[in-house]
């Protein structure tokens, strides 16, 4: 067996598939693939997630679990949505086939909890609404691959990308 018998068959047909979505996407990923590096046949994957579309939904799902965006705690707010972009954006290069709505959710989410935290601290302004800056900064750091962002600059990166998100949300939502 490709991925060792020890392992339970699910996570090691999880396992597979994370790899094989990331690498080829939905249309392109091969059920027999992921099967056979899972060592297990096709229709015991098709027992436990029903489908291809069943199977992808519980690998975004366990992707997004392992993200852990509620875990972004530390530091000031400002400091927080940088851990926040830096999450998603170093994600996004591996596994953006699989950074879906999910994802895209649970990070608006704690982008969202992260400047509200920062308005009843004091730290943000009382009079922004914390949901359009989280999706802004939700959408800037999935969509940074995408458009092509994703390599280093020789200005800096991305650690300069992820302060820039976190100086334009500081400034927008500090008091002046």
């Amino acid at each position: 067996m490709a991925l060792g018998s020890e392992r339970p068959r699910r996570a090691r047909i999880l396992s597979a598939a994370e790899v094989e979505f990331a690498a080829h996407g939905f249309a392109g990923a091969r059920v027999d693939r992921i099967a056979a590096a899972a060592g297990v046949n096709k229709q015991l994957l098709f027992h436990y997630f029903g489908s291809k579309a069943g199977l992808h939904k519980a690998v975004a799902e366990a992707v997004a679990t392992r993200l852990d965006f509620e875990s972004v705690g530390l530091g000031t707010p400002a400091e927080r949505v940088r851990e926040l972009v830096r999450r998603l954006a170093a994600a996004t290069p591996q596994l953006g086939a699989l950074l879906g709505d999910d994802t895209r959710s649970r990070a608006v989410r704690a982008a969202v909890r992260i400047l509200e935290d920062g308005q009843r601290s004091g730290y943000f302004r009382d009079d922004i609404n914390p949901e359009p800056v989280a999706e802004v900064v939700v959408a800037a750091s999935l969509g940074r691959h995408r458009a092509g962002g994703a390599s280093e600059s020789a200005t800096g990166g991305a650690g300069d990308f992820e302060g820039t998100v976190a100086r334009m949300v500081a400034d927008y939502c500090t008091w002046r």
